[in-house]
Order: structure tokens, then sequence, then C-alpha cells
């Protein structure tokens, strides 16, 4: 085994070790006892892109792609399942929801009208493009913690998980030539560089961030 199939074991293993940060959120949401404050709109986007990107790996025999995406995609229902739980208004999810249906279905359809030589490039460039289009969740993100002028609600653990993958995902696809791959992590990866600079700007108030250390100071309480 050389050091390239190496690499993408070693990614594969903790890609899949990732799909378990959300439960943090999930601890969250139990305690509150509900999901105010979060937005579902993380959640649902990535269904786009692993679907996007499971097809592709169909399409191409690609191991490691169908079994991440596959699992991916599993573990991103569990939570949606768990998000509706907690959340009493489920309109807004549902919309996002049927909004990715449709989307699906239009993409699936164009691809089926390629030839069977084209389909997998196609492919290809779409799921980068989906990957990118899960850059509108961070903007969202980060538009709302601008908004409130606190990252209260914006996981550290998931953060600094998601840049520690996104980087390596795009290091992968540079050595292993899937430019593809490589020019769909990027964006992420300057997304995730900017959310992190909000724990400093707008730090959490409850709680402490880990590794960057910083949270909201309580204003001093006046002596009479």
């Amino acid at each position: 085994m050389d050091f390239l199939e190496l690499f993408g074991a070693w990614l594969g293993i903790i890609s899949m070790g990732f799909m378990f940060l959300p439960m943090t959120q999930v601890k969250e949401w139990r305690s509150r006892g509900t999901t105010e404050g979060f937005s579902s709109v993380h959640l649902v986007m990535p269904i786009l892109m692993m679907g996007c990107w499971l097809r592709h790996g169909l399409m191409t025999a690609d191991t490691l792609n169908v079994t991440i995406n596959s699992m991916g995609l599993v573990s991103s229902t569990f939570y949606i399942i768990v998000y509706a739980y907690y959340t009493q208004d489920k309109t807004n999810l549902y919309k996002q929801l049927s909004a990715v249906a449709a989307v699906f279905l239009a993409i699936f359809a164009y691809v089926g009208m390629q030839t069977v030589e084209d389909a997998p490039d196609s492919m290809g460039k779409i799921a980068a493009v989906a990957q990118n289009a899960g850059i509108f969740a961070g903007i969202y993100q980060i538009k709302t913690i601008i908004d409130t002028k606190t990252t209260e609600y914006m996981p550290a653990e998931m953060q600094f998980g998601i840049l520690f993958i996104v980087a390596q995902w795009t290091i992968f696809g540079l050595l292993s030539g899937n430019y593809y791959m490589a020019a769909a992590n990027v964006p992420g990866l300057i997304m995730s560089i900017i959310s992190i600079s909000l724990y400093v700007i707008y730090p959490p108030i409850t709680w402490r961030v880990p590794i960057i250390g910083t949270q909201q100071v309580a204003p001093a309480k006046k002596i009479d």
C-alpha cells in the first residue's frame, strides 16, 4: 500500500468519525428541550453534496467515495430526524428538504441524458458545485452570528473538525489528481477559517471556545 492509499484510508476513517460530531448538538438540543437558535440549513445542505458525490462514486466505481457518502447520508438523516423531533415549527425544514429533493431529480435527469462516457465527468462537476453550494449554509450562519453578536449556537467541535478534515481532503484531491475534489474543498476551507475567526470577534455567552479560549465577559455589576 503506497502513501496515497494510506492517506485515503486515513481520510476515510476520520471522515466516518466526523459523522459523530453533531452528537454534541443533539446533546445541546436535548438539554434545552428545543432547537431554537440552531439552523437546519447546515444539516440539510450536506445531503445534496453527499448524494451527488455518492452518485459520482457509483459511476466511477470509487469504493471509498461510495462508503463514506453512504454512511454520511445515513448519519445526516438521523440528525435531521432528531432536529425535527425537538423543533416545534417544522415548516422551514420541510421546505428545505423538498427543495433538495427537487434539485436531485433535476440533476439526475440531466446526467441521465449524457452519454456513458460523459456522464461521470458531468456528475463530478455537479458534485463539486453542490459541495460549494454548501457555502450558502455557512454564509447564512455567519449572517446570524453577526446579527446576534455571538457564536453561542455554532458548536466549536464541528467547526474545528470541518477545518481539520476539509484541509486534508483538499491536499488529497491535489495529490491524487482529482481536481474536482480539490476545487470543491477550497471554498469550504476558506469558509471554515472565517467561521473560526468569529469566535474571537463574537465569542459565545455561556461556554468557552476550546483551543482559542474566548468567551464573552459578563458586564461588571455596579456598586451603589
